[in-house]
This record gives structure tokens, sequence and C-alpha cells, in this order.
């Protein structure tokens, strides 16, 4: 499977620049430039593939660029260096609403919702041996005064601000915990050494970097359920309910409730209303059953999805998703 999603995001970005330059002007007004994620992850062949798709049956140029993920494309789409992006919907509200990380350097006003991708849950894991049982066991208040080593992925990443979220339903804070943000390599090795107790995931379903933490250690997933789920949900309407079944890694034995939140392919508001229109006929027409084919969480790529995260319209459409989506029967 790795070997697969390497040759494909080889392939598409020789594919995208080779179109790019080949095109010329005829094709100008049709082509952006899309910033994704890391290489590692699942959203860059995802990214990679929607844009494969829309060149191959809409037409258009679409530039797949790796990057540092939603913060990272935000801040270059509002420099017009990136036209598209991919992004966590809670940086994506944060950013056009400039707050959170955002307050200094004001409202991204230019950002626009095409679509959500598929679920990216909200996954607290612990050693299943180990002395934490649920989330309230990081209160160092009801823990014996302890605080256990967490890693919520990287600084400054769309996990960690998550993961200030969700621990705020249970009234904690980082300062509670030994808050070690680390890349997903230094967090598994931290965690296998037992250097860290809990690792804090924000990702795509079955998880690489879970099922390698879990492959000598058996490991529990802790709820997150109930009032506190509620709380959270209130708060921040991007998060949903999800379940991870049983026996989808090491120690998992039986079904766990979460929580989880989609993935956004966002736009500037001024990317041409046709490109946008195309892009999405091809994704969820001819193009979809290549796009769900990318890794199993690509599956839950379709239509019903479309608009999880933002069925408020919390994030404005752009204008061309609002077309494609009044003719699919979605939005009024």
């Amino acid at each position: 499977m790795k070997k697969f999603l390497l040759l494909l995001i080889v392939f598409f970005m020789l594919a995208g620049l080779l179109f790019a330059t080949g095109s010329g002007e005829k094709n100008a007004s049709k082509s952006v430039i899309m910033g994704s994620s890391s290489l590692g992850g699942t959203w860059y062949p995802t990214a990679a593939m929607m844009a494969g798709v829309a060149m191959r049956y809409e037409g258009l140029t679409i530039t797949v660029q790796a990057s540092g993920g939603g913060m990272e494309n935000l801040r270059l789409m509002k420099q017009n260096q990136y036209q598209m992006g991919l992004c966590a919907p809670n940086i994506a509200n944060y950013a056009y609403k400039g707050e959170a990380f955002f307050k200094e350097e004001g409202r991204h006003e230019n950002v626009t919702f095409v679509t959500n991708l598929y679920p990216n849950a909200i996954c607290p894991v612990v050693m299943k041996s180990g002395p934490i049982k649920s989330m309230y066991d990081f209160d160092p208040a009801k823990n014996g005064g302890k605080k256990y080593g967490f890693s919520p992925g990287s600084p400054g990443s769309d996990d960690e601000l998550s993961w200030i979220e969700v621990f705020a339903g249970y009234g904690i804070d980082k300062s509670m915990m030994s808050w070690r943000p680390l890349s997903h390599n230094e967090r598994v090795m931290a965690f296998k050494d037992r250097i860290l107790e809990a690792l804090g995931y924000m990702t795509a379903m079955p998880s690489g970097s879970i099922i390698e933490a879990s492959a000598q250690i058996p490991i529990r997933i802790l709820e997150i359920t109930g009032k506190e789920r509620d709380e959270i949900i209130r708060a921040c309407p991007w998060y949903y309910p999800y379940v991870v079944k049983a026996g989808l890694y090491n120690g998992v034995d039986q079904d766990v409730e979460i929580i989880a939140q989609g993935g956004f392919v966002i736009a500037n508001k001024d990317v041409p209303e046709e490109v946008i229109y195309k892009y999405l006929t091809a994704v969820f027409g001819r193009g979809l059953t290549e796009v769900q084919n990318v890794a199993a969480a690509t599956k839950e790529i379709n239509l019903e999805n479309a608009l999880g995260g933002n069925e408020t319209a919390a994030l404005p459409f752009h204008k061309g998703a609002e077309k494609f989506f009044k003719e699919k029967g979605l939005i009024k």
C-alpha cells in the first residue's frame, strides 16, 4: 500500500507539472495551485487524485503542492501563492473569523468552502495496561497530582489546536500534563519507549501510525462521549460522533465512541466559478471511484458526506460549489 501511494504521488507530481507547463495561455484561467499536506499522510495522494480526475475529465490544471498543512495553506492562499488548499474545519473557521491563531493577522475573508473529504478521528491513545483509563485521568486534581506525558501532534498543527478544544470539554488544559508536541515518528518512538503515556491523534482510520504504536504494546482508546462530547460539539460544531470499530488496533477489543471532524477543500473566493464547479463535477462524477480507491479512508468521500462540518454554512460556499450542491439538492 505504501509503495502504491508513493508511486501515485510521484505520478501526479510529474503529470501536474507537465500538464501545467504544456497547457499554455489557453488554460490559464483554469489553472490553480493547491496546497495539501506533507507527503506521508493520506491528504496529499487524495488531493493529487482529485486534481488528476479534474484534469482528465474536465480539462482543469490543478497543481498540488506538498505543504505544512492547513495553517500554511491558509496563509499562502491569503497571499495568492495558492488558490486552493486542504484544511481542518476548525482551522478554516478560525481563519475566516480571525480568531485563535489568526487574531493578530486578522480575518481571512478570501476563504470559501468547496467540499468535505472524510472523517478524521479525534483519537486519544494510551497503553492498555497503563494508569490512564479516562480523559479525566489527565487532571492532576483527580489522578494524585501526576502530569502525564501527552503528544498532540506537531507544534502549531491542526492536531494540536484540536486537542486544546477537546480537553476544554473536560475542564482540562495543557498545563495540567506534560504537553509534548512532536512529529508522528518522534511521538510513536517516545510512546514505545514509555517516555509518553498518551498520544492524541486527528487522523483517518485505520491509521498506520496507531498501528505502529500498538504493534508491541496493546492500547486503549479513551472514550469521548456523554455530556462532555455534547459540550465539545456545542462549542465546536465541526465535530461529530464517531466510532472506532473493535479489532482495528491491538488491544481494542470493543467499539469505542469518540468524535471526528472532516477535512475541507477550500478555495479563494476569486477562483472562477467554472473551475470549482467543474472540479466538483469530476470528483463526484466520473472520477469518484478513482478518488475513493486512494486509501481506506477515501471510500467515505461521497455526496452524503460532502457538507460534513459545514452544514450551517459557517464558512461561505464558493460560488462554484454553491451552484454544484444546489443542482444536487444538498442546499437551497
